[in-house]
């Protein structure tokens, strides 16, 4: 008997070791990958999935309800809810609890770029739309600013551990995107700045009004649904215990006693503890059954749910659910099991309307940028944006550098190549104004090109009040034509990151096209790949190019496939390709490797060229034309630096001009050759 006991007490001892170790593996882990990494939204995403999805799901969904909740309190929020019914009134206000849940967790769950979160957000924006006239932007700031800091509070307060800095920061940056993406203006730019503008906002605009007290009473009613008659008046102290004091007031709500209190932390402190001791972390994210894995679109198209909190809106109709005891209201056709569609969710007189409002608002978000100007100042200034593009000296400038040895990812004063059009394709709003002592302005930047590139880039110079001294910063931009593209994966390609297209030269070229599937500006890419002859032995050069597929907002969802034509052209001048032939899946890439292998009598002396046209299937077909050059480098035992020979042992100096054709368009390149000779007879180039 005593040895069973004392086993037990070990196995006890040994699991409450085992939680105390992974525990805290998540938070060790976020330190670890991202505690010296500049966060953008992308990273942000992620960590607030780690921390709200793993380490504290239930706080972070009960917090967020409270936020929304909280919003109640403020008189010009309340009475637009109101005015519409959509709260006060029961038989609605349970759908427009889950939908509001649906459209937060689209966004929250799944990557912000991806098509479903931005279709999600620009739902939202959809229907903010329609009653843009009766919210102002300091409401919907103060609405962003409780979904920051509600949970990093009750964490605080309730949870087993706080937020770290770095969640807290993640958190605001986050949010801080989706506010953007709404069009909130004037957002603070760092959490304790928000913080205390929420703070300064609920101190002014916080106080009792009868909506507020309608719209409190019927989210109450609305929580106290889910529990049984005989304990909804307990339930009620309970809820109202968790609220701030200012907050009850706005609202008319009820004192309640210490004891109520006291027991309300009482609990939580038990379920933190346990949590914190007793439990082991989770292995599958607690994602309220709307993730990527657990809300894929069904076979009618939609998204079923698998976890719902009022109502079993578009929650999946099963065996198990129809026999499951005590449950009031259960999924079915009434709460449309079959899923939902971003454009059904909302009110119901709104249902499939806006479609088109939204696509181009998803669109958008994927090529809109904003920044602020903020003046610190005691007295108002003034602002003009320009765009170095938009002059015509620094693009004649740019045609005449010497771009050999330009590199793309450093220089900021490199202008990339603009739009076929002649329009810039970057565009600023406003370019000029006032900015009022201690104001802040908004920019937008649109990103519009017309053609393929990687390289896109312009200079922005701002003036404050025309002072000599200039703000300066680079933009820089991708542009797919179709999903299915192809590009150089070291982007060594010095012709790619040059000049402006010579559009005249251009047009030429898209005029001479006889290919029916090449319409418009040819889709040719230069790769140049580099042997090294070293003791009178060849070794390969190798070069590595993506090909992609790009996911898109509308349109078909479908992979994408590509094949390298007539491989016999170019394998007998010694080039090849590994995958002649794939499939990409949609938002991913692929490497394909070129290599080149010099025949044994090859002449060093010259180069190899060939051309190989690839053909992509994506939302259309398209024909690439990969342009291969190789050329050996000698190295000799004696003499390890690389070189290229010639037949002449004078010094030769020389200014060329050269024209060459790529991604559609033909650009000038000015190169100066300088070569010296030295005593191997090898000269430098």
């Amino acid at each position: 008997m005593n040895f069973i006991l004392i086993s037990l007490i070990l196995l006890l001892f040994i699991y409450l070791f085992i939680c105390h170790y992974f525990r805290f593996q998540r938070v060790k882990y976020i330190l670890t990958k991202y505690n010296h990494v500049h966060l953008d939204y992308h990273k942000a995403q992620e960590i607030s999935l780690l921390t709200s999805s793993f380490d504290m799901p239930y706080l972070s969904q009960t917090s967020t309800s409270f936020a929304l909740f909280k919003t109640y309190g403020i008189p010009t929020i309340s009475q637009l809810l109101v005015r519409t019914n959509q709260l006060a009134n029961l038989d609605v206000a349970g759908r427009r609890a889950e939908d509001t849940g649906v459209l937060i967790s689209e966004f929250s769950l799944h990557d912000l770029d991806s098509h479903r979160a931005r279709m999600a957000l620009a739902r939202i924006n959809y229907l903010h739309s329609l009653y843009k006239n009766h919210i102002s932007n300091d409401d919907m700031l103060y609405t962003l600013s409780l979904f920051i800091l509600e949970p990093i509070r009750w964490a605080k307060k309730y949870e087993w551990r706080s937020f770290i800095s770095i969640e807290e920061e993640a958190r605001f940056i986050f949010w801080k995107t989706i506010g953007e993406r709404m069009n909130i203006e004037n957002i603070p730019l760092t959490c304790k700045e928000i913080e205390k503008w929420s703070e300064d906002y609920e101190l002014k605009h916080m106080i009792y009004t009868k909506n507020n007290q309608i719209c409190g009473e019927a989210t109450l009613r609305l929580m106290l649904s889910l529990y049984p008659d005989w304990m909804k008046n307990f339930i009620r102290k309970i809820l109202i215990s968790v609220i701030d004091e200012r907050l009850r007031l706005s609202m008319g709500f009820e004192e309640v006693s210490f004891w109520i209190k006291h027991l309300t932390i009482i609990i939580f402190n038990i379920r933190a503890f346990f949590i914190r001791h007793c439990t082991l972390p989770r292995i599958y994210p607690d994602d309220f059954g709307q993730g990527p894995k657990s809300c894929p679109m069904n076979k009618y198209g939609r998204y079923q749910r698998t976890g719902y909190v009022f109502e079993p809106w578009y929650v999946k109709e099963t065996w198990f659910s129809k026999i499951l005891p005590f449950i009031k209201k259960r999924p079915g056709p009434m709460y449309k099991s079959q899923g939902f569609k971003v454009e059904e969710v909302g009110p119901e007189k709104f249902v499939c309307k806006g479609i088109e409002e939204m696509e181009k608002d998803a669109e958008n978000m994927k090529t809109r940028a904003i920044f602020q100007i903020i003046n610190h100042s005691e007295t108002s200034v003034t602002f003009r944006v320009d765009l170095a593009s938009q002059h015509v000296k620094n693009r004649m400038e740019q045609e005449n550098k010497n771009v050999w040895g330009t590199t793309f990812d450093t220089n900021k004063h490199l202008i990339g190549p603009q739009n076929l059009s002649g329009r810039s394709v970057f565009d600023i709003t406003p370019l000029d104004g006032l900015i009022p002592a201690g104001g802040k302005k908004q920019l937008i930047v649109i990103f519009s090109p017309d053609h393929d590139s990687d390289f896109f880039s312009d200079l922005v110079r701002i003036t404050i009040s025309e002072q000599p001294v200039k703000l300066e910063f680079r933009l820089r931009g991708t542009g797919r034509q179709s999903t299915v593209y192809i590009r150089p994966l070291d982007n060594g390609n010095i012709v790619q990151k040059c000049l402006l297209p010579n559009i005249n030269d251009a047009l030429t070229m898209q005029m001479q096209t006889t290919d029916p599937n090449e319409k418009g500006i040819p889709n040719n890419i230069l790769v140049v790949l580099c042997a090294q002859f070293i003791n009178g032995k060849y070794v390969p050069a190798q070069r590595e190019l993506i090909i992609g597929c790009a996911s898109v907002s509308s349109g078909s969802k479908k992979n994408g496939d590509y094949t390298f034509d007539n491989l016999k052209d170019i394998n007998s001048e010694g080039f090849n390709v590994d995958v002649p032939k794939g499939t990409v899946e949609t938002g991913t890439e692929k490497i394909v490797k070129v290599t080149w292998t010099p025949s044994a009598n090859f002449d060093p002396n010259e180069t190899c060229r060939a051309t190989i046209n690839v053909t992509t299937k994506g939302d259309i077909v398209r024909i690439w034309r990969i342009i291969l050059i190789g050329y050996v480098e000698i190295t000799s035992s004696s003499d390890k630096r690389s070189s290229r020979t010639s037949k002449n042992r004078r010094i030769i100096t020389a200014d060329t001009r050269s024209r060459v054709s790529l991604g559609g368009t033909s650009q000038r390149i000015g190169k100066q050759v300088s070569t010296q000779e030295n005593n191997s007879n090898i000269l430098t180039t």
